[in-house]
Parts: C-alpha cells; sequence; structure tokens
C-alpha cells in the first residue's frame, strides 16, 4: 500500500526528531480494564476532546489482544501535568506509562534516572521501527520511551471557504498572502492563533524561522546563532507583517472548540496545527470531514526549499513504578504493528510504526504524506522538543509577548538571547 510505503520512506530521512501538545482530571476508567490490570498511563490531553476515551479504547483493544488492559489519567493544564510527573517519577507512585515529549524534555528525565531503559524491546522490533527513530530516543546508550504516533504540521483550511472566494492551495509565499488578504476583505479571519496555554505561541515563530533557513533554525535551537542574528529578526518582521495586517485571530482566542466552531462557520478560514488536529478537534467538534483540506505552508523565503515540521508522540515506562512485568508486556504491545495502529485509529493518525497498518487514514492525511514524500520534504524537530527546556519555557513567553505587541521585537530578541547565553554558557 502507497500510504505504508511512504511511512517507510518518511521513516528513514535524516535523523527523525519529534514531540507532543497536552490535551481532565481523573477522566477515562474504563471497567474492563480495572478488572484486569492495576496499569495507569497519565497524559495531559484533557483539551477538546479529551483522548481519554480513546485511550479506553486502546485498552479495550489491548485487553483483547494480550490480557492486559489499563486506566488513564489526564490532567488539565501541560504545567500541572509536567509538574505532577516530576514529582511522582522519584517516588513508589509513578505512574506505569505515561506521555512525554522527546529530544531535550525527555534527555531531562533520562539525566535524573527516574525511566526505564527499553532498549530489549527496541532490540525486538528493530527491523520495524529502524535505526534513526531509536536514535531519537537513546541517551548515553540506553533507550527510554517508544512512539505511539507520527504527526505533521500543516494548515487546515475550509474547502467551502476557498471555493466561495475562488482560492486554491498555495505554492509560494505570495500565494498564501493573497489567499489572506482575500478572506481578510471578505470579513474572514484568515489564520487562528492564541497565547492561551503558552506553548502555542511558538507555532508561527518556528515557521517563519524554518522559512526564513532551516539550517538557520536548527543552529537557532542548539545555539551555534543568537536569537539577534539578523536573519533571525527578519523572520520576525516577516511575522511582524502578518500580525499588524490584522491576518490572525485575537491573542486569548480559543483555538479548541471555539475554533472549531469558528471554522465551521467559515468565520475562520485556516488554522495551522499537527495533523491530530483534524480528528483530535475538527471533526470531534461536529466539522464535517469532506469540508476539511489541508496544505504544507510555503516557505516565505524560496531558497529555503519545503520543509515541514514533525511532531512524533512517545509514551514513557517509569523506572519506579509496579507491576513491571505488565507494564513491558503491554508496552511490546503497543510498538508492534498491531498495537501500534489500534491506537494511531482512535486518533486518525499516522502510526509512528512503518510497519503499522494505515488503511484507516482519512484521505486528507494520506495526500499529505504522499507530497510529503514525493517533494522531498526535510522534516523539522518541532520547537518545543528541539531547544533546551530551559530556554523554551522562558521563549514561549516572549513570542506572546511579541504577538501582542510587535513593536516589542528588540526587547524580545535581547531577552531570548539572554535566556539562551546563560543557558549554553553553562551545557
Amino acid at each position: 500500500m502507497v500510504v505504508r510505503k511512504l511511512l517507510i520512506k518518511i521513516a528513514v530521512i535524516g535523523v527523525v526528531l519529534f514531540s507532543i501538545t497536552g490535551v481532565v482530571f481523573g477522566e477515562g476508567a474504563n471497567d474492563k480494564a480495572e478488572e484486569k490490570a492495576s496499569i495507569v498511563i497519565m497524559h495531559d490531553k484533557s483539551g477538546s476532546p479529551s483522548w481519554g476515551p480513546l485511550f479506553d479504547q486502546m485498552s479495550e483493544a489491548s485487553t483483547e489482544a494480550i490480557g492486559i488492559g489499563f486506566t488513564n489519567t489526564a490532567f488539565p493544564a501541560t504545567d500541572i501535568y509536567m509538574s505532577q510527573i516530576r514529582a511522582s517519577l522519584v517516588t513508589d507512585e509513578a505512574p506505569n506509562l505515561f506521555t512525554w515529549w522527546s529530544t531535550y524534555r525527555m534527555k531531562e528525565l533520562a539525566d535524573n534516572d527516574v525511566l526505564k531503559d527499553l532498549s530489549s524491546l527496541w532490540d525486538k522490533h528493530e527491523n520495524e521501527f529502524g535505526s534513526d527513530l531509536r536514535n531519537a530516543f537513546t541517551f548515553d546508550g540506553e533507550v527510554y520511551g517508544f512512539p505511539i504516533t507520527s504527526e505533521y504540521w500543516v494548515v487546515w483550511y475550509n474547502k467551502e471557504v476557498f471555493q466561495k472566494y475562488g482560492l486554491t492551495t498555495p505554492d509560494t509565499w505570495d500565494e498564501f498572502i493573497n489567499i489572506c488578504e482575500t478572506l481578510k476583505s471578505n470579513d474572514v479571519t484568515p489564520m487562528m492563533s492564541t497565547v492561551e496555554g503558552r506553548w502555542p505561541t511558538f507555532i508561527m515563530f518556528e515557521e517563519m524561522i524554518v522559512g526564513e533557513d532551516p539550517d538557520l533554525y536548527v543552529d537557532l535551537c542548539e545555539g551555534r546563532v543568537k536569537y539577534s542574528d539578523p536573519k533571525v529578526k527578519k523572520a520576525f518582521e516577516k511575522w511582524g507583517e502578518l500580525i499588524n495586517a490584522g491576518y490572525f485571530t485575537e491573542p486569548g482566542y480559543d483555538v479548541w472548540s471555539g475554533g472549531a466552531r469558528d471554522f465551521n462557520q467559515g468565520d475562520v478560514g485556516m488554522a495551522l496545527f499537527g495533523t491530530w488536529y483534524f480528528a483530535a478537534t475538527l471533526t470531534a467538534n461536529g466539522v464535517p470531514e469532506e469540508n476539511i483540506g489541508a496544505f504544507i505552508l510555503p516557505s516565505h523565503n524560496p531558497n529555503a526549499g519545503k520543509n515541514v515540521i514533525l511532531e512524533i508522540t512517545p509514551m514513557l515506562v517509569s523506572k519506579n513504578t509496579s507491576n513491571m512485568e505488565d507494564t513491558l508486556k503491554l508496552t511490546d504491545y503497543w510498538m508492534s504493528p498491531e498495537g501500534n495502529a489500534a491506537f494511531a485509529e482512535t486518533l486518525k493518525s499516522y502510526p509512528a510504526n512503518p510497519q503499522a497498518n494505515a488503511d484507516f487514514l482519512p484521505q486528507v492525511k494520506v495526500d499529505i504524506l504522499k507530497e510529503i514524500g514525493d517533494d522531498g520534504y526535510r522534516l523539522i524537530n518541532r520547537y518545543w522538543e528541539a531547544t533546551p527546556t530551559p530556554i523554551c519555557e522562558v521563549a514561549v513567553d516572549e513570542f506572546a509577548r511579541f504577538m501582542i505587541n510587535p513593536d516589542s521585537l528588540d526587547e524580545v530578541l535581547a531577552n531570548l538571547d539572554k535566556v539562551a547565553d546563560e543557558y549554553w554558557s553553562n551545557n
């Protein structure tokens, strides 16, 4: 099948890098799972909708397949979740498994020796995932966690709105700007944007820096370039032009249920989010699948080439958890093609295991994957994971400051330089 072949192809392009988003307290206890096992999965996916019911479906699938189910507990906000997980991991109250983020955010936990080494399971599944993906989960020779889905960051658009105003998907930045201008002139807000929740502020930041120069973005994330670099400032200024042109929703906008409502009503034309947004927010809140289209945002600098942000969702195993035997059996199943496909199907997401069945994907996601493979897009690690956590936690607030007041750019860049210089001088 073409989808599976493309998944295999993309999984081995360069170094595969990744992450996740957050989404109600103590939700999703499946009765059958409670009878079968004491395994607990924690996550921050209590958004609109919550992933609780999706994890319940996965528990039913694992119970049927291997006789082991689980309950899941969700937290209402990412910062609360992170604090709770960090506190619990050093105790015997640690969850069996929990969602987290990759690269620098995973390294923090690996350095604190609170994660279970899963090298033996990666050895078992080595012919399925490949070395690039394994390397991205490896720290000091040990492999922590496993991927449950893959996502790409694209622009979702309302097909009816585009058809009404004679718009087609853009191949160039100028064509994208023409779409924004056409929508605005017809009283349709072109793009969703928000500072709520803090983390969404990096969405346009990473797109604008990558759209200037993907190597610049990598060097910036890894401390080889300053935020005050002229090319970085140029990308911010391009972003500021979009803000000043009125192409975005207000900073406090609700991009979840409110965003889906406005998208469905044609009040907002586009939303730039991961491919998880399709099922987790749009169709879950009543947007008809046939009215949803997607395209990859063109680079504003043509010399930047074709790039797409990649997000892979990791699940980690606590080193101090109880019932480790069943926890590892569940992990083994989830890593398998059968288990990986079972969960990916609940989200209508791309399985992280390239050998997993992907026949359930909606056509719009098949088309995205085909374009990425056929056109040789470069896969770029999401900012949330691509730069050290102490820098990122300050940066998202500085991005919010810029989104609210683009005239604050020089102050924002100076503040970002300060926190980055302090981190890299000590690491």
